[in-house]
């Protein structure tokens, strides 16, 4: 194995630039908020929390140690619950993305301030977003292991 293969299967250094990104991504909405303006931080945060919602409701659906439905496939609250997470999830990410619009459009914020809010915005919702599903793990199936096969 060469080291650039190394280095990009190693779990530490993609750790590492998805901070770094997060932390551009901070700096670019507190740069925003440098013009006079406290609305990019408020955004910024929006963008934080935005994939909240979803990590709660697939906590809450999957942990299936009070349900006494044994057909996986009939289980429907869970999914309402997963659909309700993701609703309220992107509901916030397009809030992040068109109130810097809104705002400059208001004259509240400038045009610098609502392309700054909007790229460290998206920089935060990924990096966020990459970091559970980076941690997410997938989801195991009760599959019965092959013992060989074949006819007896």
């Amino acid at each position: 194995m060469n080291s650039t293969q190394s280095f990009k299967s190693n779990p530490l250094n993609k750790i590492i630039s998805l901070s770094i990104l997060l932390s551009m991504g901070f700096l670019l909405v507190i740069l925003a908020g440098i013009y006079g303006n406290w609305f990019p931080i408020i955004i910024g945060i929006i963008f934080g929390i935005a994939h909240l919602p979803v990590a709660i409701t697939r906590a809450v659906a999957s942990s299936s140690d009070y349900d006494f439905n044994f057909d996986p496939s009939s289980s429907s609250a869970g999914n309402v619950v997963k659909e309700f997470g993701e609703f309220l999830s992107a509901f916030l990410v397009m809030t992040g993305l068109y109130l810097p619009v809104l705002l400059e459009h208001s004259h509240i914020l400038t045009k610098t301030a609502m392309v700054l809010t909007i790229v460290g915005g998206c920089l935060i919702y990924g990096t966020v977003y990459t970091f559970s599903s980076f941690f997410d793990e997938p989801e195991e199936e009760d599959v019965v292991a092959d013992l060989g096969g074949g006819v007896i």
